[in-house]
Order: C-alpha cells, then structure tokens, then sequence
C-alpha cells in the first residue's frame, strides 16, 4: 500500500501547487454583477505585481515605479477601460464608467458598467493588452439578480476572448471550453481504475496451503 501513498501525496502537492499558482501575478479574477435595481457594476480583482507588469509591457515610456500614487492608480483606472470589451445581445456595449481602486498586495477595482441589457442573453468578453506568449489567466463568471454563473477562464488559449449564451437559464461558453465536462470526467474515471489497479498490482497475496 505504499505506493498508493505515494499517489495520494502526489495528488495533494499538485493541488496544492495549483493553489499556490492562483495566488500569482498570472491571475486575476473579475465579476460582472447585476443588483436590484438591475445596474451592472464589473469587479476586478488582482496582484499589485500584476497590474505593474502589464502597465510596463503597453506603457513602456512610462516609468510606473516613478509615479505618484494618484498618477499610478489613473494610469490603472485607464489601462482597464481601454483593454476591456464588453458585447451584450449582439448590439449592446458596455462602458466603463466611474472606476474606483484600492491599491494593495491585492489590488481591486470597480466600474459602473452602462450601455448593457438588463437580461443577457450572449455576451461576448475580450481581454486586450495580453502578448500572445502571456500566461496569464483571468477567472470570470456573472452575477445577475437571478443566478451565478460557473467560472469561466479567459487565457491565451481562446484569445484571451470568451463568448458566453445562456441556455435553459444558466450561463455557458460556446465552443470547445463548454465540452469540458465529460474530458473531466473520463480522467477522473481514468485515475480511479489506475489507482485501484496499482492496489491490486501490490496487494500482498495470501499464502494457502495445499495438500499434495
């Protein structure tokens, strides 16, 4: 059985390790949330670190670490106005207005979002400002005065551009992304009859003695 212990601790340092990751410059998460009164706000939030690499990488004749605080936080506010695009319902934008910042080892922001419908049928998100060599991920999902959406990741793989629909009342991506359900599944399945066939592979036969 200690090869099956073996396993179990290679499983959990993995997740652990993916944990970890998610706590890097590389992630980001943002929320597009719809209240009561059914305006929409869009949350956003990531490393101080991260937001600095990319206003060095689409502002390389600004020196960022010789700005201000205010300067610094503008230069955020409006980084993500012009690299965020929002298309709801085929003909509606969304703006991004009244942007707030708090400024930390976690840094958020939030904006008023104008222009969207207040009942989203597809909506279409693309991240700009990304090389296409980024590895960067940014986890989003929908918050409207009815339901939460699954997560959705938006990465170099897609473009850094995802197209949401809803369907029977739920939020779900088009195309390959929103496939990954059964691939899921059949390597779960898969780990599971592996790791029962290495028990059997190492279980200790029991010694039966036979007349001759």
């Amino acid at each position: 059985m200690e090869i099956i212990k073996k396993i179990a601790i290679g499983f959990v340092l993995c997740f652990c390790s993916l944990f970890a990751h998610a706590h890097s410059s590389q992630i980001a998460t943002m929320t597009l949330a719809e209240d009561q009164q059914n305006n929409w706000t869009l949350h956003i939030s990531s490393s101080f670190d991260g937001f600095r690499y990319q206003l060095a990488q689409n502002y390389p004749d600004i020196k960022t670490d010789e700005l201000s605080a205010d300067e610094f936080q503008k230069l955020v506010i409006n980084y993500v106005k012009d690299n965020i695009l929002l298309n709801a319902n085929s003909g509606f934008i969304g703006e991004l207005r009244e942007g707030a910042i708090k400024i930390g080892h976690q840094t958020d922001l939030k904006f008023r979002v104008a222009g969207l419908p207040n009942d989203i049928k597809t909506l279409r998100v693309q991240l700009k400002g990304f090389a296409e060599t980024s590895k960067h991920n940014t986890v989003f999902k929908i918050v409207d005065h009815a339901d939460t959406s699954k997560n959705f990741v938006i990465k170099k793989d897609n473009q850094f551009t995802i197209q949401i629909e809803k369907s029977n009342g739920q939020f779900q991506v088009k195309g390959q992304e929103a496939n990954l359900f059964w691939p899921f599944t059949a390597l779960t399945i898969l780990v599971i009859v592996s790791i029962f066939a290495i028990s059997r592979i190492f279980k200790k036969e029991e010694t039966v003695l036979r007349a001759v």
